[in-house]
């Protein structure tokens, strides 16, 4: 049987239904109103992560980096063959499967999903995405709005991706000459939260694909001061999260969910990496390695500390459904 595609916005607050008055989208219940100025509907109540007064504050090195972000390539290259997989499974069509990427940056996944013929939605809590959305041409399908509190109804999608999402989640960051992190003292609870509400918009038979740098691998390739620059870390700094790490958070939330690693191949480019030489020399080891992961046999490898990136998928078991 065909699934439903139609993906309502909710109050953001209380889950209730919507009504449009103007450019603003208002629930009776909560007597709030949620603008939606230029298409684009915001349920951040003013609340960013991060503060963006406009363009002006951009330097020429922003804007460049701005333009070389290509979030269309992970969902082309990694996401749609397994979409395609959950949608060959439930006997529907690319139109009939519902996605959400939470986390969107600046939209262009969405994009990428709309031309491909998936029904996609896409979020983000920061106002610099704001401004970059005006530019998209489904801008209708993105909505700012925090990962702990989204505005879908229960059930409301097939698959959830969350890419580069979860380790800023109850940490504080500091940038410049160089990057510094720390866990807050209510990380766990914090990152338990979004992982609970990414689950309640997921379908009960839907798949959460999350993807990060591994916690247990000694060097992060992701954050450092320079795009692909290495980061030596502490396996307990607090910051990346680890496999074991996710099945804590899933096992706290109940359900009996299944965390299964799957291996980066297609995931990752190496083209920040590759920039430097150590990404050169290590580029065909780790492609070998991604390559002997997607095996059975050597599939447990993907969450191992040998693997620099996690991709994990979470499931609600047969039983639960």
């Amino acid at each position: 049987m065909a699934a439903p595609t139609s993906i309502p916005l909710v109050c953001s607050r209380c889950k209730g239904a919507l009504e449009a008055r103007g450019e603003a989208l208002c629930c009776p219940r909560c007597a709030v109103a949620f603008p939606t100025a230029g298409g684009i509907a915001d349920f951040s109540e003013g609340r960013y992560y991060d503060d963006f007064p406009g363009p002006q504050v951009l330097s020429a090195e922003n804007r460049r980096g701005l333009a070389n972000e290509s979030e269309g390539a992970r969902i082309e290259g990694y996401y749609a063959p397994l979409l395609d997989g959950i949608a060959a499974e439930r006997g529907v069509s690319r139109s009939e499967l519902r996605v959400l990427d939470s986390g969107c940056g600046n939209g262009e996944s969405v994009e990428a999903l709309s031309r491909l013929g998936f029904e996609a939605r896409g979020h983000d809590l920061s106002a610099l995405r704001k401004w970059q959305w005006r530019e998209r041409e489904r801008r209708d399908r993105l909505v700012v709005a925090a990962g702990e509190t989204l505005p879908f109804p229960g059930g409301a999608f097939d698959a959830v991706i969350a890419s580069g999402v979860l380790e800023h989640v109850g940490v504080s960051e500091e940038g410049g000459a160089r990057y510094r992190v720390a866990p807050m003292t209510d990380r766990d609870e914090r990152r338990k939260r979004y992982l609970a509400e990414l689950l309640r918009v997921l379908a009960p038979d839907g798949r959460l694909f999350l993807d990060f740098p591994n916690g247990g691998f000694p060097i992060d390739f992701w954050h450092g001061v320079e795009p692909g620059g290495a980061r030596w870390h502490s396996i307990r700094e607090g910051f990346l999260p680890t496999v074991s790490e996710i099945r804590g958070l899933c096992a706290g939330i109940g359900g009996g969910l299944r965390v299964t690693a799957l291996s980066p191949e297609g995931r990752l480019r190496f083209r920040q990496v590759g920039a430097h030489w150590y990404g050169r020399l290590l580029r065909a080891p780790m492609a070998g390695l991604y390559r002997l992961m997607s095996g059975r046999v050597f599939r447990f490898l993907a969450a191992s500390a040998l693997n620099p990136y996690l991709v994990l998928e979470v499931r609600r078991p047969v039983s639960s459904r």
